[in-house]
């Protein structure tokens, strides 16, 4: 059996991540600040709104964005947060 070759070192604190994971929702987020509307109703196929908000809301918390993700009659909502 070979011998496997390692250095082990004591650290106070771990590295930050230096890869951004991008989300399939990211592109949706993005058009949406780069429209400059207040709000807009998005439909999406195949997918339920009530999945379509959750998944939103996780990004934009991710994202630190001041936007608000919400849903009523099957659409989905996105609105910038107001100052």
């Amino acid at each position: 059996m070979s011998e496997i070759k390692y250095e082990m070192k004591p650290v106070t604190k771990k590295r930050p991540k230096t890869v951004k994971i991008r989300s399939i929702f990211d592109p949706l987020i993005d058009a949406f600040i780069e429209s400059k509307h207040d709000l807009v109703e998005i439909s999406v196929e195949d997918r339920e709104a009530g999945y379509m908000v959750t998944q939103l809301k996780q990004r934009i918390e991710r994202r630190e964005l001041d936007i608000v993700a919400s849903h009523g009659g099957g659409f989905v909502y996105l609105e910038k947060k107001k100052a």
